[in-house]
């Protein structure tokens, strides 16, 4: 058996603009904050909690409470919701990441988790406002289960073994993503990695990336 995993903005859903154009909004209605770095790579954990935990230690000494969390959670919802009534196209599947997403779920051999910096709650509405279904998925982590996206994917892992009741070999699981801190992840927890062919890649000339999901398969032999 072989675990796949993905992640989601920029991987399976293109709302990486809507994402962070709400992200940003978020934080500045639910805590006030203003004039924070708002190109998130540039953090320390490129994660809805990472971005979160860092922005509270530098303003007020200490990480946010679960009521903090479930608040801004509330409040990026209705933002997300809000910019898919208003433009359905902010919020679209990256082309055939449905169809291979199912295929992969259907195929034997293959196991298929998720692993996003994004909260449980906005990662599954832009799941569902581009058409995709997960429920095929083996597993799932979010921005909730830890700040570290090794740990978010490690989670997924921890969760697909506990499925499955083996421990699968590193060399077997493999994390698709759109950015660096997707391939910096994998590198961390001694995984393999392809990228979606993008900007945010494109200084990382020795990985495998692909331009189109019909190219997956030709990488999973």
């Amino acid at each position: 058996m072989r675990y796949i995993i993905f992640d989601i903005d920029g991987t399976l859903t293109d709302t990486t603009q809507v994402d962070d154009h709400c992200f940003t909004q978020a934080l500045e209605e639910t805590f006030g904050f203003r004039g924070f770095e708002t190109d998130y790579g540039h953090y320390e954990n490129t994660t809805d909690s990472g971005i979160i935990h860092q922005l509270f230690i530098e303003n007020h000494q200490r990480t946010y409470t679960e009521a903090e969390r479930e608040l801004f959670i509330k409040n990026f919802l209705v933002l997300l919701k809000d910019a898919h009534t208003e433009s359905n196209d902010c919020m679209k599947e990256i082309p055939k990441a449905g169809k291979i997403l199912q295929a992969l779920c259907a195929q034997e051999g293959v196991s298929v988790g998720l692993a996003t910096g994004g909260w449980k709650e906005s990662a599954l509405f832009k799941l569902s406002c581009a058409g995709i279904s997960a429920t095929a998925c083996a597993a799932a982590s979010f921005a909730q289960d830890a700040r570290a996206r090794r740990d978010i994917i490690g989670s997924t892992i921890q969760k697909m073994n506990s499925l499955h009741r083996i421990d699968m070999p590193l060399s077997e699981i493999i994390y698709v993503g759109d950015g660096k801190w997707d391939y910096q992840a994998t590198q961390q927890l001694g995984i393999q990695f392809i990228g979606i062919d993008n900007k945010k890649l494109e200084d990382l000339a020795d990985i495998v990336k692909i331009a189109d999901y019909d190219e997956l398969q030709l990488h999973l032999v």
